[in-house]
């Protein structure tokens, strides 16, 4: 994929690799954020055969990890469909069978009252998992590395065509977590986006990650 920012040379982001797209410029860094949100006419995405995506199908932007609230909420009606197509057929049975007991019983207390009262039995597992309150671990909120790994593996669990992308990812993560990432990104063939506000002597934190740069005087060095 290509991303494309006015007046500067494209940015080309390479599958199975994180992809920094960085700048010491505020007025760049702005335009960058707001317009990877489809904010501003300023930024574009394309195929590599130069075909026009929109943006917000191109892209999943999540910015802030930390910052970022319900992150993980817009993902739930997918993993949902996910968790129940992938059951297995005992599993399956096994809670169909256990959720009967339940109304069974509920239904055995109602006639205790004096009232026409009865359970209504539905096998949608769908329904049933989102009753349960199904989400994922809370203490992801506080873990902006575990953040970025459940993303990249959410995204290759369902199979979503949309690459990744994060904002100041460089004040949470150390070289080590950055490697870890880009074997990540490698294992499960995953383009990932980090836009980030730095200097070019810390792009070195980033180590074989695909640089694009544009410096506080407005030059690329990419």
């Amino acid at each position: 994929m290509i991303v494309t920012y006015e007046s500067h040379k494209s940015f080309e982001i390479k599958e199975s690799r994180i992809n920094i797209i960085a700048t010491s410029s505020p007025i760049v860094y702005r335009d960058l954020i707001e317009g990877l949100q489809d904010n501003n006419e300023l930024v574009r995405s394309m195929t590599d055969d130069y075909e026009t995506i929109p943006l917000n199908k191109a892209l999943d932007w999540l910015g802030d990890p930390l910052i970022s609230e319900s992150l993980f909420q817009k993902y739930m009606t997918k993993v949902t469909s996910y968790v129940v197509e992938d059951l297995s057929a005992d599993g399956r049975n096994r809670i169909i069978t256990l959720y009967r007991d339940l109304l069974n019983a509920v239904q055995d207390e109602l006639f205790m009252e004096d009232l026409p009262l009865e359970m209504s039995f539905d096998t949608d597992l769908k329904k049933l998992i989102k009753f349960g309150g199904l989400h994922f671990d809370k203490s992801l909120t506080k873990d902006p590395y575990g953040i970025i790994e459940t993303v990249l593996r959410i995204h290759d669990r369902l199979n979503l065509k949309s690459i990744v992308a994060f904002s100041n990812v460089a004040h949470y993560l150390d070289r080590q977590q950055f490697n870890e990432i880009s074997k990540l990104c490698l294992e499960l063939n995953r383009a990932i986006i980090f836009v980030e506000f730095c200097s070019q002597k810390d792009l070195s934190v980033y180590g074989d990650a695909k640089l694009n740069y544009i410096d506080e005087d407005l030059v690329d060095w990419y």
